[in-house]
């Protein structure tokens, strides 16, 4: 499913063609875009309508939003407005329930050959925290689907609760008495 919902107004000149609008929207299956294809588009910048599942996360219903694409010259920047709702598992009670997920998150991927190549990699090389980037080569791609189901993951609660005063349902069993042959070893736990 490929669709283009291109707002553009063409005039025509003796020269040629010529843009007057700058928008261009495509709704579209998220696939990997070329980045130089980027440099193509009315300033440069590319809106994804976004309405998908993305398999290996726990959606109950399809991502649903926006993502804005520019290429910046250096970098591409990436804002992503999205939402879903995901089916999680509590970690108390263990059981599961729905919680919307509404995602506003921006990134800039910079653009640098030498960089996103790993065979160009030292093996060993400390790494200032400041240098903690993403690159990609400028003449590659943008994986779109893999950068959204990255963010909704990171995005996803690491301890979720079906809510916040949530209680087991079962109380534990009474310690049993302590077998007398192992009554020795719980002076290593004084000491200790």
């Amino acid at each position: 499913m490929l669709s283009y919902e291109c707002n553009l107004r063409l005039k025509i000149t003796r020269s040629g063609l010529g843009l007057t609008q700058k928008t261009c929207r495509v709704k579209v299956v998220l696939q990997p875009i070329a980045i130089a294809s980027l440099l193509r588009l009315p300033e440069r910048k590319l809106t994804l309508t976004v309405r998908d599942r993305l398999t290996d996360l726990p959606l109950l219903t399809p991502v649903q939003g926006e993502i804005e694409i520019q290429h910046q010259g250096t970098c591409i920047q990436i804002t992503a407005r999205v939402q879903a709702i995901v089916t999680l598992t509590c970690r108390r009670c263990l059981c599961q329930f729905n919680e919307r997920l509404p995602l506003q998150v921006s990134e800039v991927i910079w653009l640098d050959a030498t960089k996103s190549d790993p065979k160009a990699w030292p093996l060993e090389q400390e790494v200032p925290l400041a240098d903690l980037m993403e690159y990609l080569p400028p003449d590659g791609w943008l994986d779109v689907g893999q950068w959204l189901y990255e963010q909704i993951s990171l995005a996803l609660p690491s301890q979720p609760l079906c809510r916040p005063d949530c209680r087991l349902d079962w109380e534990p069993e009474d310690v049993p008495a302590l077998d007398p042959r192992w009554a020795s070893l719980t002076r290593f736990d004084r000491l200790g």
